[in-house]
């Protein structure tokens, strides 16, 4: 538990009893608590929204990556028409003539 062993822990317990007193402990401790599942909570939502945005810019590369394959491929299209028509013209096979 965050590198303490049982003597820093004792330690520590001794402090807050000298501290606050051991009436008051409990109401310290219970609204310590509190705060940490507040902080808990705030922190579950930073992580969901961070995992969130990231799966959108995620999903937003693999659409670019996908546009630019769908471009690539559009324009091999237009240049093997382009290499068949040239080859009709010329009397070829056109599967000869894209190679």
């Amino acid at each position: 538990m965050f590198g303490l062993g049982w003597d820093h822990l004792v330690v520590i317990f001794v402090v807050a009893m000298v501290v606050f007193g051991p009436g008051e402990l409990p109401n310290v401790m219970r609204s310590l608590g509190a705060t940490m599942k507040t902080v808990n909570r705030y922190v579950g939502d930073f992580r969901r929204q961070f995992d969130d945005a990231m799966r959108e810019a995620e999903k937003e590369l693999d659409l670019e990556d996908t546009r630019a394959k769908l471009r690539n491929a559009g324009s091999s299209v237009t240049q093997d028409a382009g290499t068949t028509e040239v080859a009709k013209e010329r009397g070829q096979d056109a599967r000869t003539a894209a190679s």
